[in-house]
């Protein structure tokens, strides 16, 4: 038998990366990818046999599954969500996707054709919020922030990166447009010392939270010292006097004591980013609003790039117009204006009306109050949410609780049904990238067992359950056609074999805001948000403490009084995902939580010993990392570990009130060694 070439991609994370894949039949060869350690595992990953193989089923949580067929595990699944449609409503039943993202279209069109408004996905705390923020704040254009925030121009002159850490966050990081700090002047603000940070001209150890009062600082800085634009800011703010007003009160020595970081250091950084024009600010997807005040802690980040002139600029911060997208199929225009309204709706209408999805951090009040009987989830992870235990209890009640996935893990475990599902060596998929690669992914081996990809069993429900005729009449590739017409590249002219082809990504003029002006209410930058006043909330970014503080709750930091940050990236996994395999777990095989060596000494800590971290609502174990890379007082916890999941210590009482993020990045702890209770500081 010959040996087969197909061009693919990985997807141990979401960015696609191409790679060749090599085989013999069933068999793989060779994978041949960019040096990534995640792609390591790609091969284990499809052949490990720790993989679920076969559909099962059971009638409750806690009963012994059964093996079943596809078709029979479909059946009941379509079976059970009619009958609880008809008994309470099809709002009674939730549509939820993690990882793989590829799925997400499909999913979405499913909820809204079966009836439901009750579509979530994990961007409930990922970067959904920055979207929002930025929407608010510049208008829909500007939404996709993060996306040109990343794009190398030979123009920039500065780079303030807020918090993002490309050597572990996404490897292969020797391309990664953040790596050439040597030919720009780079500042980096992250609470811990980053590979990054220890190559930047100024980095800003803030305290993790207090982003939005050192954003303030910032603007406190350029204001008193005439570096803003006035030029621009005359003709295009509004509510800026207020804003001025507002940062007065954001001096550097103030600013200081709010977020630890030395006032000539935020005095420096400050004059440095606002006389390189034009200068770029980086973003993080999540990181500066993971926080209980985390969307204006955001806008008051995003904003120093209007005040000093650096909106579509070139080499500056760049709407989204250059972006290759691809056709919405969701329905959502079609079917939303007939359904309910979405989950979370009414704590978080912003969220709804911007994002066009449900806010999932309110799935276990949803289900605890009995408005939902039934989840269908591909990809989903329960260490996803704050207060985990909660939700996972809240799942084990449910009428139905259907999940797909590779391995066996905790949310399967409060299942039941339960898929297989194929990995991206055993599944079809289009990729339409942001700059213009256009891409058929096809199988490159067949898939093991009774395995199929997430597409395939959204179309298998879809059938089930009456509902082929809103899915392209079970043809996936006439799916990919019309998600594509917006490219003017139609699927059969991708080619079969996995190689991508470029298609020029429309190009826009700089300054477009001088012919349009700004999408949003007023037309222009609002830093007295338009939106965000009608709805009740402050109109300026207002700073305020996370809701567990040294500041704001120093009854509670008396016997937690260290500062509780997590969702630092490792470059081994992904979230949750790749804990079970082998080449993985050998570079990492057990949960770290680092510790300045001050709070370390003070608990007897010794470097890689079992500690306890505990906070109000419960107690884990990880392994000490003893590390100047954190300040005195800080932990940096790593998220994703089912057997240390940090988000069981994370409240989930002190939501975003805007956008319904979870407070993962800013909270209180206390750690100890093993078998001994610690006291304050």
């Amino acid at each position: 038998m010959l040996s087969r070439k197909t061009y693919s991609s990985c997807y141990m994370c979401a960015f696609d990366c191409p790679i060749t894949v090599e085989s013999i039949g069933a068999q793989i060869i060779h994978i041949d990818h960019p040096g990534c350690v995640r792609a390591t595992a790609l091969r284990e990953q499809r052949e490990t046999d720790k993989r679920l193989l076969h559909p099962q089923v059971r009638g409750r949580a806690n009963d012994a599954w059964r093996t079943v067929t596809w078709t029979e595990a479909v059946s009941q699944t379509a079976r059970r969500l009619l009958d609880i449609r008809d008994k309470h409503g099809p709002e009674a039943v939730v549509f939820a996707v993690g990882y793989t993202k590829e799925v997400r279209p499909y999913l979405q069109r499913l909820a809204y054709a079966f009836g439901t408004p009750n579509y979530i996905a994990e961007d409930s705390c990922c970067y959904a919020s920055c979207a929002i923020a930025a929407t608010l704040t510049f208008g829909p254009q500007y939404s996709h922030f993060l996306g040109p925030s990343r794009v190398d121009s030979a123009e920039t002159r500065c780079r303030l990166v807020w918090s993002n850490n490309p050597k572990e966050s996404r490897p292969p990081d020797d391309w990664h447009v953040l790596n050439n700090v040597s030919r720009l002047t780079t500042i980096v603000v992250d609470p811990r010392r980053t590979a990054l940070a220890r190559r930047a001209a100024i980095h800003l150890m803030l305290r993790p939270g207090t982003d939005g009062a050192l954003a303030l600082g910032f603007a406190n800085v350029i204001f008193s010292e005439g570096l803003e634009d006035k030029a621009f800011l005359k003709d295009h703010a509004l509510g800026l006097e207020a804003y001025k007003q507002y940062v007065r009160e954001f001096t550097p020595q103030r600013t200081g004591e709010i977020t630890s970081v030395e006032p000539d250091k935020i005095v420096a950084a400050a004059r440095l980013y606002a006389t390189s024009h034009p200068a770029q600010i980086t973003i993080s997807p999540k990181a500066t609003t993971h926080h209980s005040n985390g969307l204006q802690n955001h806008r008051a980040v995003i904003l120093l790039s209007a005040i000093c002139g650096n909106l579509d600029v070139i080499g500056g911060n760049r709407p989204s117009y250059d972006r290759l997208k691809e056709k919405n199929v969701s329905l959502y225009d079609e079917k939303m204006p007939t359904l309910g309204a979405p989950m979370g709706n009414a704590k978080f209408p912003l969220f709804i009306e911007h994002y066009r999805e449900g806010q999932a951090m309110c799935l276990a009040d949803y289900i605890e109050s009995g408005q939902v009987k039934a989840v269908f989830s591909i990809g989903m992870s329960i260490t996803m949410w704050p207060n985990s235990k909660r939700l996972e209890k809240a799942l084990q009640s449910l009428e139905c609780f259907a999940v797909s996935d590779f391995f066996p893990n905790v949310t399967r475990g409060a299942a039941t049904i339960s898929f297989p599902a194929a990995t991206s060596l055993e599944r079809q998929s289009i990729i339409i990238g942001d700059r213009g690669r256009l891409q058929y992914r096809p199988a490159a081996v067949p898939p093991r067992g009774e395995v199929k990809g997430d597409t395939e069993l959204v179309f298998d429900l879809a059938q089930a359950l009456g509902l082929s005729d809103s899915f392209w009449g079970g043809d996936i590739h006439a799916s990919f056609d019309e998600r594509l017409q917006t490219t003017g590249v139609g699927f059969h002219d991708l080619p079969e074999d996995g190689k991508s082809i470029d298609v020029a990504a429309p190009l826009s003029a700089d300054h477009s805001y001088r012919r349009h002006g700004f999408s949003t209410p007023s037309g222009k930058v609002e830093f007295t948000s338009t939106l965000l006043e009608k709805a009740g909330f402050d109109a300026l970014p207002i700073y305020r403490e996370p809701q567990w503080s040294p500041v704001s709750t120093p009854d509670i930091a008396k016997d937690y009084p260290l500062v509780l940050t997590s969702g630092g990236r490792t470059r081994n996994y992904t979230h949750s995902q790749g804990r079970l395999l082998a080449k993985l777990k050998a570079r990492e095989p057990d949960p770290r939580v680092q510790i300045n060596p001050v709070d370390a000494a003070a608990r007897a800590i010794e470097e890689g010993e079992w500690i306890e971290i505990s906070s109000p609502i419960g107690t884990i174990e990880m392994r000490a990392w003893v590390t100047d890379d954190v300040a005195p007082g800080v932990v940096q916890a790593v998220h994703g570990w089912e057997t240390a999941n940090i988000n069981e210590l994370v409240p989930d009482t002190g939501l975003d009130p805007i956008s319904g993020f979870p407070p993962f990045g800013s909270g209180l702890c206390q750690i100890s060694r093993k078998g001994t209770q610690a006291t304050g500081a």
